[in-house]
């Protein structure tokens, strides 16, 4: 087993790795969930301000909703709890991500370019 590293965290939630797995604790359910998994392990985590999204970035980005039920991530499905961006084709590698505005991230890529990516949360 790897360390365990603490990406992000607020009042609500702390998002962990562990390895390439990342994980959502949520403090006050007392629960610990998979949210995400990245190859080469993740570079870091946001929460959003707001605690509507979490979003996990390396080996491309993952943007999981905070919007219970929660789900536990798997690999190649389609479901409004998640969503990702440069992790299977066209592969980002990504080293730091800012949130920009309530619905906005910016996230900066390993050549130093950056991207402007919408996060809509599901009603």
């Amino acid at each position: 087993m790897g360390s365990v590293i603490t990406l992000a965290e607020c009042k609500r939630y702390a998002v962990i790795s562990e390895y390439e797995t990342v994980y959502l604790i949520d403090k006050t359910a007392n629960t610990k969930i998979i949210i995400g998994d990245f190859y080469g392990d993740p570079n870091g985590a946001i929460i959003d301000p707001n605690e509507k999204f979490v979003v996990m970035y390396g080996c491309g980005i993952i943007v999981y909703f905070l919007v219970p039920p929660f789900k536990e991530y798997t690999y190649n499905t389609k479901t409004a709890q998640w969503f990702e961006i440069g992790r299977n084709e066209d592969i980002m590698w990504i080293q730091k991500v800012l949130q920009i505005s309530d619905k906005k991230i910016k996230a900066v890529l390993e050549n130093g370019q950056t991207e402007i990516i919408s996060v809509e949360i599901p009603d």
